[in-house]
């Protein structure tokens, strides 16, 4: 498949356009500054641009099977990254005829379909006021997912560590504590496996180990 990855410089999505390149799939990689990007494969191909950009993100978008974003909120990126990134991402897959679209947000982004859990509310109380208006975009980011009509899914892991692929993880909707966490190799699987074996789709699976 010809998949695009969003945030493939970062710490999860780096390891989502290694393994996805490892499964035989040709991949573009959307980044901000291609100097920060050192990896090289005959199936990669890297656009260079702002998510923030509508044109920029179509070009990323362009002759795609599938679309993943794991964007995240960096020192450089603005509050609301996910909201702007993510809308520009849902047009261009319009705009391209790009129906499959997977991204990635924290556990502490909940849904009714989620058991009742002091440890996510503790946690998500704890994100409200340590970093409240990261919180509400990646809220507002899922409310558009949701609403859009793409073929999506909302990954949603607890505490990112950087260990190695395992895995070995629980998908769905988790009752889970303070403890719980996952590596981004792990999640990156996950995500992948998730357009490859078209799992999962409308809904927002937690993915922990």
């Amino acid at each position: 498949m010809n998949l695009t990855v969003f945030g493939a410089t970062g710490r999860t999505g780096r390891p989502l356009v290694e393994r996805a390149l490892d499964s035989g799939h040709h991949v573009t990689a959307f980044v901000r500054d291609v100097e920060t990007f050192d990896l090289e494969h005959e199936n990669l191909q890297v656009v260079e641009g702002d998510v923030t950009d509508a044109e920029a993100v179509s070009e990323g978008v362009d002759g795609a099977d599938a679309v993943f974003s794991a964007l995240g909120h960096t020192s450089s990126s603005g509050d609301d990254v996910l909201t702007v990134g993510g809308r520009n991402i849902l047009a261009a897959m319009d705009e391209h005829g790009v129906d499959r679209f997977v991204t990635l947000a924290g556990a502490a982004v909940r849904t009714k379909s989620d058991p009742p859990s002091l440890g996510a509310r503790a946690m998500g109380s704890v994100m409200g006021l340590v970093a409240g208006g990261l919180l509400s975009d990646a809220r507002q980011h899922v409310l558009d997912v949701r609403d859009s009509d793409r073929r999506w899914t909302v990954v949603r892991p607890p505490r990112l560590t950087e260990g190695a692929y395992t895995g070995e993880y629980d998908v769905g909707y988790l009752k889970l504590g303070p403890r719980n966490s996952v590596s981004r190799a792990d999640v990156a699987a996950f995500m992948l496996r998730c357009v490859e074996n078209d799992e999962w789709v409308g809904e927002m699976p937690m993915v922990s180990g």
